[in-house]
């Protein structure tokens, strides 16, 4: 039963007759369409590609394509070389200068390939950076904080387990085996509490090599018991079924747990699907995002109805869409041609042997002459920075001279490139001790997005190296610029993170813990808005302010009661820490009231106690 390596390409039963295929086909069409229409503008007003415009809706289409459904192809590319025509730039990959999730590049890369993105140099230095930021346990750890698609970390396992199988360099098959092993000792040990986590273990499961087909079957069991009266699956107990988890349950159930298209449950599925669309092709899903939580991307018109609500009814309708083309039968070939706007152009050679070689290959290239201070065109990716965060790699190019503090054209050096490697403390220290300047000299002007290598390390987990850091000149006030957008100090930054003890090393280093940002949020209420109990346990016992009232009249109370991650111990926690539940928003409305309007029941019960 195991299936395809890539995650869409599948061959499904025929349907049953409780829906008409034309009645199907119709359907998904008209979905396709209006997708396609919220798509056509997205550039004009947004810098980042995101997941709901761009990732999903590339996966969906791969899947009507495969089944004979229109998609306008013209647009299609269009918006394909604009989300993954940046695969093109090598040293943006190894740089990282884009900086935000590398978990969540997972989808990236799953969506770049079904627009038709080879693999490449490129694509195999993303993988290579999502592959190091697995945990030691053997999960990937979200950075976002948006539920349900993307908070949890069976989701972000889900795709990185994909995106490392599938662009993975050839030699890093023994060290990805090991990751993926690790990756199922992880999915295998950890219950899913939700639909979100029940459809990313077991397609993240069905994925990956040898796969228990026992087991696979009562997870497949499991997520058909919780499908509702209505026919739907909700996105956690107690809310109503929507579009999104019907038909990412759908999908998981059909393809990864064997269940034919045939059998009465699934289409009891179609049919809701089918029922609850509107005549303009989309679907509504309430969003369990609520303002004015300043959670990414800051909300505007894309031509996709429901105001607030339209991303995550748009990634409902790309869900929608992949199970309505599996009900229309068999999957036919229907292979895009390689985007070539998205391949890296004109590479040298060295630059392979020095990324993904061994120390023995960059002796030799040494040994016969390759200058250490060699550099990519046009972005002046250095050999070093190619090399790190390999200690052995990097010592022979600095011992034959490599240039410590050489930077790109982004003003990028090796030693921010080394700090987004957990585990790179011992890279960092070769690099310091051999002159690396923490911070750029003055005169050279500010690296892009104002790079902080204490923010990267910060993120990444290097929570040994920060005290050098400081004591090297890098200051915990500098703020970094994410995609252009969102400006954080490292504190900031790892606030919303399941980073507690880089936290408390920060905290250590001299950070306050009431550090607010522009919009007057604290560290506290950021991991509020993140839902990340453990370091908000931090920073309690460091004596954070638990009734911080915000620029936007909030505490983190008011925001833990208005975001619903699916259980109540954020709410607990502050609670038991001393948080009131009579400040009131801007509106006029308690921690209580606000649980109540957004239909988070067990947050509404949690107050009550």
């Amino acid at each position: 039963m195991r299936p395809s390596l890539a995650i869409l390409l599948f061959t499904p039963v025929l349907c049953g007759a409780d829906a008409s295929v034309v009645q199907i086909r119709e359907a998904a069409t008209k979905a396709v369409a209006l997708i396609q229409k919220s798509q056509k503008d997205w550039y004009r007003k947004q810098s980042c590609t995101s997941c709901h415009n761009q990732d999903l809706p590339a996966l969906a289409f791969r899947v009507a394509r495969e089944h004979g459904i229109l998609v306008d192809e013209q647009l299609a590319h269009a918006d394909a070389v604009a989300a993954y025509g940046s695969y093109a730039n090598l040293d943006r990959s190894v740089q990282w200068t884009h900086l935000i999730d590398p978990p969540g590049e997972g989808y990236h890369l799953l969506a770049a390939d079904a627009a038709g993105i080879r693999p490449n140099l490129s694509t195999a230095a993303h993988a290579r950076l999502i592959a190091a930021r697995q945990e030691a346990d053997g999960h990937w750890e979200p950075i976002d904080d948006r539920p349900p698609q993307h908070y949890s970390p069976f989701t972000d396992t889900a795709v990185s387990v994909l995106a490392i199988q599938r662009f993975s360099h050839p030699k890093q098959q023994a060290e990805i085996g090991g990751r993926l092993e690790r990756a199922r000792g992880w999915l295998q040990s950890h219950s899913p509490r939700v639909t979100e986590e029940r459809v990313f273990q077991l397609v993240a499961l069905g994925h990956l090599p040898g796969a228990d087909c026992r087991a696979l079957e009562k997870m497949s069991r499991d997520l058909k018991a919780t499908q509702q009266s209505d026919g739907g699956w909700n996105s956690r107990d107690g809310r109503p079924s929507d579009v999104y988890s019907t038909g990412e349950a759908l999908f998981a159930l059909h393809e990864f747990g064997g269940l034919a298209t045939t059998d009465p449950g699934w289409q009891r599925g179609i049919d809701y699907l089918l029922r609850t669309q509107a005549k303009d092709g989309s679907w509504h899903v309430i969003s369990r995002l609520q303002p004015p939580a300043p959670v990414s991307p800051p909300y505007f018109e894309t031509g996709y109805p429901y105001g607030h609500d339209q991303f995550i009814s748009l990634m409902g309708a790309s869900w929608a869409v992949m199970a309505l083309a599996e009900a229309l039968g068999p999957a036919q070939k229907a292979a895009l041609p390689a985007l070539e706007e998205a391949a890296p152009k004109d590479v040298e050679p060295w630059v392979e042997a020095v990324l993904f070689g061994t120390a023995a290959d960059v002796k030799q290239l040494l040994d016969h002459g390759f200058n250490p201070n060699s550099a990519t065109r046009p972005g002046g990716t250095t050999a070093l920075m190619l090399a790190a965060p390999d200690v052995e790699k990097m010592k022979l190019l600095l011992d034959r001279g490599a240039d410590v503090n050489a930077r790109a054209k982004t003003r990028y050096s090796a030693l921010m490139v080394a700090a987004q490697y957990p585990g790179s403390a011992a890279a960092m220290n070769l690099l310091l001790d051999r002159g690396a300047q923490v911070r750029m000299p003055k005169g050279q002007g500010a690296p892009l997005f104002n790079a902080s290598t204490m923010v990267l390390a910060s993120m990444s987990g290097n929570s040994e190296i920060l005290k050098r850091l400081v004591a090297g000149g890098d200051r915990l006030q500098d703020k970094m610029l994410f995609l252009g957008m969102f400006p954080a100090t490292p504190p900031m930054a790892v606030a919303g993170m399941n980073r507690p003890q880089t936290m408390a090393a920060l905290l250590d280093a001299g950070g306050p813990v009431d550090e607010t940002d522009d919009d007057g949020i604290t560290l506290l209420g950021w991991a509020a808005i993140a839902n990340r109990i453990e370091m908000a346990r931090v920073l309690i016992q460091r004596r954070a302010d638990v009734n911080h009232v915000d620029k936007k009249g909030m505490t983190p109370l008011l925001y833990a009661a208005s975001i619903d991650f699916g259980d109540s111990s954020m709410i607990d926690l502050l609670r038991k820490a001393g948080a009131r539940n009579d400040i009131r928003s801007r509106d006029g409305l308690t921690a209580m009231d606000l649980a109540r309007k957004y239909g988070n029941t067990h947050l509404a019960l949690a107050l009550s106690r």
